[in-house]
């Protein structure tokens, strides 16, 4: 009669080398958190932006995050980033540089979470804060729908006024007639 060896069974794995497989996981984490580009700005100046956010993507399945880009536009209307700031809550404060020209992006980005779906919709405008001035805004998203207004308030603190929505075209424009 001929015997065959028994098959031999795998030793037991040693317990760091789960702790070894989470640590490469984390560090592959953050290295792909690392080269998304979005930087956060240095919200370091006076706070002279209120933000008042209200998002409802209008389902218990979606999502809707909503954040402002801020730019420095140069004088030959050249964009430079400075950063993001998320808005999270109902309100934020920012703090935007007087007497220099910024360009705010604002973005809405909507996802379902059991269909593929998701979009981005942005209201980009041009601004050149004043001095002790503040500025409302209003900024929500609804069922596919946006709303921002963005409101100066002077020292006095008065009704103030609506600014109106200017495009880089507009920077393009104003700065070819020099």
């Amino acid at each position: 009669m001929t015997r065959f060896p028994l098959p031999r069974l795998p030793k037991k794995r040693r317990p760091h080398g789960k702790r070894v497989a989470v640590g490469l996981l984390f560090c592959a984490a953050s290295l792909l958190s690392a080269c998304s580009g979005i930087k956060t700005y240095e919200n370091n100046l006076n706070k002279n932006l209120h933000v008042h956010t209200a998002t409802n993507s209008g389902s218990w399945f979606s999502r809707v995050r909503a954040a402002v880009d801020i730019h420095r536009l140069g004088e030959d209307c050249a964009i430079d980033y400075e950063g993001t700031v998320q808005l999270t809550g109902s309100a934020t404060e920012i703090g935007i540089p007087t007497d220099r020209r910024s360009y705010l992006v604002f973005v809405f980005n909507s996802f379902s979470f059991f269909s593929n779906r998701s979009g981005t919709i942005t209201y980009e405008t041009l601004m050149k804060p004043r001095s002790n001035y503040h500025y409302d805004v209003a900024a929500s998203y609804k069922n596919d729908m946006y709303h921002v207004v963005i409101r100066e308030i002077p020292p006095d603190r008065s009704a103030g006024r609506e600014l109106d929505q200017l495009t880089l075209s507009a920077c393009r424009s104003s700065s070819g007639r020099k």
